[in-house]
């Protein structure tokens, strides 16, 4: 038996409204994500953060996230805390096409690995780290990576014993970070919820590292928490929504990379540059590759 929590907060700016309550094919995305952990069988589900009075009165109990807009790392705790039962199926609020056979495929696998603590999915070469499911005995070892300053999901949950689950259904695992994401949900997101491949040259995480020794210059264009949570080092933060009244910042001399979580976000903006005479050059797969090629991160708000 396991336990279900949809995590609703953030701020949602990139969506332009609350992403837990914007409703696909006439129903909220949070209760969409709620639906599916019930037909898993999850013997209760909470929602952790957002906007409390609205998705209680979608019928979700409602826990408050300790840090609100820190990210899903302590919301991830919340939800381990408010458990009950002694696995706990954690998931974001904003997948797309939620699946009860991937929620249930996900936690028979942590249950058929005794040592695991959690077991996650992969996608298009990457973890889903807001699709897994954890066990209760995770908690001591996340809070004390996070009292020792850990503020990203990805390098503690990297730090336990996990499972990797493959073969799940992408569309299943795919969130949407923009408006123009909820347009495929029947199925037109590619792998791991990104934009539709766009025709703009790219480079993998690695090539990036060997250019960023070099000096080259780095655009992060995800939003303030995001860019909080675990960065590039050195990238320059440039949030998508303001690429194109920023374009004077963006040196139009030599090749510019631009980087986002996954590559969809990047690849919009590296679309709009190149249309300006910048040479802007996508990086695929994003911070999320980065983090999992285990090459070094940055964390905290940026500078003034």
């Amino acid at each position: 038996m396991f336990d279900g929590a949809v995590l609703c907060g953030g701020e949602s700016r990139r969506m332009g409204a609350d992403k837990a309550l914007l409703e696909v094919d006439g129903e909220p995305m949070a209760l969409r994500v709620a639906g599916a952990l019930r037909a898993a069988g999850a013997t209760s589900v909470v929602a952790i953060g957002g906007a409390a009075r609205p998705l209680a009165r979608l019928g979700l109990v409602v826990h408050p996230d300790d840090e609100p807009g820190a990210g899903p790392f302590p919301a991830t705790i919340q939800a381990l805390r408010t458990a009950r039962e002694p696995v706990v199926f954690v998931a974001s609020c904003d997948l797309v096409a939620p699946s009860a056979d991937a929620v249930r495929a996900t936690v028979a696998r942590l249950l058929a690995a005794p040592d695991a603590l959690l077991a996650v999915p992969l996608s298009g070469g990457h973890r889903q780290w807001t699709h897994a499911a954890w066990r209760v005995t995770a908690l001591p070892r996340l809070e004390a990576a996070l009292r020792a300053g850990t503020r990203s999901l990805v390098r503690a949950g990297a730090a336990l014993p996990l499972v990797e689950v493959e073969g799940l259904d992408p569309g299943a695992l795919a969130d949407a970070d923009t408006p123009a994401d909820l347009d495929g949900a029947r199925g037109r997101l590619r792998p791991g919820g990104s934009l539709p491949t766009m025709d703009v040259p790219e480079i993998d995480v690695n090539e990036l590292a060997s250019r960023r020794a070099g000096g080259a210059p780095l655009i992060d264009v995800r939003e303030d928490d995001e860019y909080a949570e675990a960065r590039v080092p050195g990238a320059q933060h440039i949030p998508l929504g303001e690429v194109a009244e920023r374009v004077d910042e963006v040196s139009s001399e030599g090749t510019v990379y631009v980087i986002c979580a996954r590559g969809g976000r990047s690849a919009k903006a590296v679309e709009h540059y190149r249309s300006v005479g910048i040479d802007a050059v996508n990086v695929a797969g994003g911070t999320l590759a980065w983090i999992d090629a285990g090459l070094p991160t940055d964390s905290g708000p940026k500078g003034p």
